[in-house]
């Protein structure tokens, strides 16, 4: 099966969950997708969430996800929905910069500490 193809099946899939509280995941698409393929063909749940990842990034689909319960994702979402995943986004995107900048700033104490180790010995 071609990507487009795909792609088209995933986006099918997604389509009629219009709402987080009817949002759909991984898993299910992946059983969905793979209920008629021999087992070499069938689709990782980890192959779609890539799939689904390039249709938001690359084709601009309006998938929004989240991770309560049910978790998974919509088509759009209803009112506030899609405000509410973008916000999640944001705050997670901030916690990761700030852990990659505390990450940095520690790598950067290591090797302080071992250069000042080095001209204490030298001394």
């Amino acid at each position: 099966m071609n990507k487009t193809h795909l792609e088209n099946k995933v986006i099918l899939t997604i389509r009629p969950h219009r709402e987080f509280s009817d949002s759909i995941n991984q898993y299910q698409i992946a059983e969905i997708i793979n209920e008629f393929r021999h087992e070499e063909d069938k689709i990782s749940p980890r192959a779609i969430r890539k799939i689904i990842e390039d249709l938001i990034v690359k084709k601009g689909c309006p998938i929004i996800s989240t991770p309560h319960r049910p978790g998974g994702y919509c088509w759009e979402g209803a009112d506030g929905e899609a405000l509410a995943c973008y916000q999640r986004l944001r705050r997670k995107a901030a916690k990761e910069f700030k852990r990659a900048r505390c990450t940095l700033r520690n790598m950067f104490k290591g090797q302080l500490s071992l250069f000042d180790a080095k001209r204490v010995i030298r001394d």
